[in-house]
């Protein structure tokens, strides 16, 4: 049996149900909120914990019964965030019930075969640095808290930097909209305070392509976006312009960087993952930036011509039916 752990609204989950459908695979999607609201019945006794199961209107699923689990999007509850939105502590106190409620189903899974094990996930930098040391080339990197330290970095790229978030990046609510925040551009360090918030900084690099690169399980599927030839896209992909969309085409990376990808992507015990590579103008090297264990994988698939929810639905089916 195949055990999906989604949200209500993901596309790329949305596909590859229908290839399982179609291919007649035994599988349970299992959706965040839909098991927070009591759509979806879970049962367990801590007296008798090989019994516990999930149950929808069309059956019942015993966890002891589960091969294989691929792990997507589990835990955004943004149904809740937006009815709840006036009451921030009772959806911080959701949040924190369905952490533990997730901790508890993922232990009882503990043994099971993954696509994106969650335990496995590392830290951007971590990521960054496990990527520095297999040879692949990174954008010069710091994290700081003082002001003339970040200067003497800015000074020594070229006068011309980025910041982002430590961790993902995100979008937060202000009074009548929302701010993304995501990648910016540092071009002095005026107006900052001596000392501030730890904060994440990278050289500038000016692009000649930019790469999405879905990997599964030993095999790339590189996108190139030409996301450099507009202004609002130039720095970040992500703060998009649907007026003007980029260019997304089918590319062929070097054997290197693919081999690359791989070992580095075996290091951080990853079979699946959207890896973010940018080969730059100045010098036409690939610089690898970050990996997305459960991002997007559709924007690849569809402008490429991959069948990228076909294959997973077949690795998938593979590893259920592995002995």
């Amino acid at each position: 049996m195949i055990l999906i752990l989604s949200k209500p609204v993901d596309k790329d989950t949305d596909c590859v149900m229908d290839w399982l459908n179609f291919l007649k695979a035994p599988v349970l999607r299992i959706n965040d909120e839909e098991l927070m609201q009591g759509n979806v019945v879970f049962f367990y006794n801590i007296s008798n914990e090989e019994n516990s199961y999930f149950e929808t209107l069309s059956q019942r699923v015993y966890l002891k019964d589960i091969t294989v689990v691929w792990y997507r999007k589990f835990g955004f509850l943004s149904d809740y965030e937006r009815r709840l939105d006036s009451v921030r502590d009772l959806v911080v106190f959701l949040h924190n019930e369905f952490k533990a409620l997730r901790e508890l189903i993922l232990s009882l899974l503990d043994g099971k075969k993954w696509l994106f094990e969650r335990n496995v996930k590392k830290s951007k930098i971590e990521v960054l640095s496990i990527a520095k040391d297999i040879g692949m080339n990174i954008p010069n990197t710091l994290v700081t808290t003082e002001r003339h330290k970040l200067d003497a970095f800015l000074k020594s790229n070229n006068g011309l930097i980025i910041t982002k978030p430590i961790a993902e990046s995100t979008n937060i609510k202000l009074e009548n909209t929302y701010a993304s925040l995501s990648t910016a551009i540092v071009n002095t360090v005026n107006g900052l305070n001596k000392r501030f918030s730890p904060s994440f900084f990278q050289e500038y690099i000016d692009k000649e392509i930019e790469l999405r690169i879905f990997y599964l399980m030993g095999k790339c599927y590189p996108m190139a976006i030409f996301s450099q030839n507009n202004p609002q896209t130039k720095v970040d992909f992500r703060d998009y312009d649907w007026e003007t969309p980029n260019r997304f085409i089918p590319y062929v990376i070097p054997i290197e960087l693919e081999n690359n990808i791989d070992l580095l992507m075996k290091k951080l015990k990853l079979n699946t993952g959207s890896l973010d590579v940018i080969k730059a103008s100045k010098d036409e090297k690939y610089y690898f930036l970050e990996v997305n264990p459960s991002g997007q994988f559709g924007m690849t698939a569809f402008p490429c011509n991959y069948p990228l929810h076909k294959h997973v639905a077949q690795k998938l089916i593979s590893l259920n039916d592995e002995k």
